[in-house]
């Protein structure tokens, strides 16, 4: 199971524990026993520390300029960070809106990953419950959210148009950007224009006709052989 925080500074890094910490601890009904991350400041700073040590939990570091010894959550990392980066140049999103790829991708992973060795998704590891995937929606599509507004003329429109952020981790709605509004939004009332998204494509033929490029070559084709020396 993975779990995300977005932070604007790393010294938001140690309220963002506690939280956690609070979070698994209420969900599992098991304590943290060991923190392992490396050992950037955020991580050891006193009050770090002193909350550890006052919970009980160890404490252990990897050797500096040795990822590999933190490789769950490194690798982890890096599968978030390319599936958010795929998602924005795929649609054509912004990059402002990198917090809510990544959190769009571990939502993702965490109900459709199957790990080594395991016919279950994380989430069904950690709920006990098969996830539903129905809600899912392509990142980046149009979309159409409806105005709630209580002093809408009769004329006036019913939904703003915008753009499909991903999934709300407070309530069974969808986030997106609001164009109208101007600001990231909520709601459950929305339709998402999935036909409508085009996708990115590589005009093969402009490649192929770089002087650089190697030209195709089929099963037909031979390459010409050298005749053997005699």
């Amino acid at each position: 199971m993975a779990w995300i925080g977005l932070m604007k500074h790393k010294d938001e890094a140690f309220e963002k524990f506690k939280s956690f910490k609070a979070l698994v601890e209420n969900e599992s009904d098991h304590k943290i026993k060991c923190l392992r991350s490396d050992r950037g400041g955020e991580f050891t700073s006193d009050e770090f520390f002193d909350f550890c040590e006052e919970h009980g939990i160890r404490r252990e570091f990897s050797t500096a300029r040795t990822p590999q010894q933190n490789g769950v959550v490194e690798r982890m990392n890096i599968t978030v960070q390319q599936m958010a980066r795929d998602m924005l140049d795929e649609s054509g999103t912004p990059a402002t809106f990198w917090g809510e790829a990544a959190f769009a991708a571990v939502v993702i992973l965490n109900k459709t990953n199957v790990w080594v060795n395991s016919t279950q998704t994380p989430h069904e590891l950690w709920y006990g419950e098969t996830p539903s995937v129905k809600n899912f929606k392509i990142f980046g599509s149009k979309c159409y959210i409806k105005n709630n507004d209580k002093h809408l003329g009769k004329f006036e429109p019913r939904a703003d148009e915008g753009v499909f952020l991903g999934y709300s981790p407070h309530n069974k709605a969808y986030i997106c950007y609001n164009k109208r509004l101007g600001r990231i939004v909520d709601n459950i009332d929305v339709v998402v224009d999935e036909k409508g998204n085009i996708h990115r494509q590589v005009n093969y033929e402009n490649i192929e006709e770089d002087e650089d490029y190697p030209p195709n070559q089929t099963d037909d084709e031979e390459e010409p052989q050298e005749a053997p020396e005699e």
